[in-house]
Parts: C-alpha cells; structure tokens; sequence
C-alpha cells in the first residue's frame, strides 16, 4: 500500500490526530514527557482527560515563549486515513538550535512496512534543511521496540530519567 506524509496546516484535523493518538497508544509508550505535561498521571496510567489535554496541546503549538515551534508530520494510506503521525518541537534556544522528537506512532496494521523509516527520514531530512543541531527523544523504559528501532537509525542513550512522586 502507498503512503503520504505531510506536514499539519489545518488545524482541523487535531480532533482526528487525538482520536488516532487515543486509539494507538500502548501503557508501555508514557514517559516523562506524557507526565510532564499532563498527558499520563503516572508512568502506568494515562489522564482520564487525555482527549482534552492532548487536544489543547496540539491546537496551542507549544509556542508560549516563542522559542519553540510544534511541527507535526502525519502519514496518511490512500483513503485518506491517518495511519502514522509524529509530533516534532523545534527549539530556538540562545545556544543551539535542536529539536525534540515528542512522540511517533503508527497504526498497529501499518508497522513493519517501512513507514516509521519514512517518518523519521522526512524529519531528519527537514531538520538538516533547518539548521538543527541535534534531535532528542525520549521513550518508556519498556517501549523496547521503539528503543531498537532509534537505535537503528544512530540515536544514542545519553541520561536516564528518575521521578520522585510528592
């Protein structure tokens, strides 16, 4: 099957971005950053509010400072339908510029035919083309298939993440 990717610009179709988003996550996918903002309440448990949270942070870009810019890349099969989807923040910090890859998923019935690699081909590509240092990412300690699959492509292991529930 034939896949399309493109970058959101109508901001429209965040509802469907959540609902895929809802559907295709696992327990083993949260990590600090689902934490962090509000997406997951602990790292086994996703917020009861997730739709809205989510909704709001894909309809806001993260832009509240002015120093970073929500991009999302979504994989589309022939239909129309979103198969994949990655959400990719772009920094503009006073010493370099890089990005963070926030989150990357794919509908279960397309994995394994190479649209993760064109995903993430996209996005390096585009972040050569925007002067980006580096890409960082972070994953649940037990998304193993996702640890082998950024291992593939040269992401290495720099810090573990520790939290401390008050």
């Amino acid at each position: 099957m034939q896949y399309t990717t493109q970058w959101l610009t109508d901001k429209s179709r965040v509802p469907e971005l959540v609902d895929f988003f809802i559907t295709h996550k696992t327990d083993s996918y949260i990590s600090h950053s689902e934490i962090m903002y509000g997406r997951a309440l602990d790292s086994e448990h996703w917020n009861p509010d997730l739709r809205a949270v989510f909704t709001e942070q894909l309809m806001s870009d993260y832009d509240y400072d002015n120093t970073s810019k929500l991009n999302i890349l979504i994989a589309e099969n022939e239909d129309g339908k979103i198969v994949g989807m990655l959400v990719f923040n772009v920094i503009n910090s006073p010493f370099k510029k890089y990005a963070i890859l926030e989150d990357m998923l794919l509908d279960e019935s397309v994995r394994g035919q190479s649209l993760g690699s064109k995903l993430l081909n996209e996005v390096i590509q585009e972040s050569k083309n925007w002067n980006i240092s580096f890409i960082m990412l972070e994953s649940g300690v037990n998304n193993h298939g996702a640890h082998h699959f950024f291992n593939k492509y040269g992401f290495q292991k720099v810090s573990e993440t520790y939290i401390l529930t008050l």
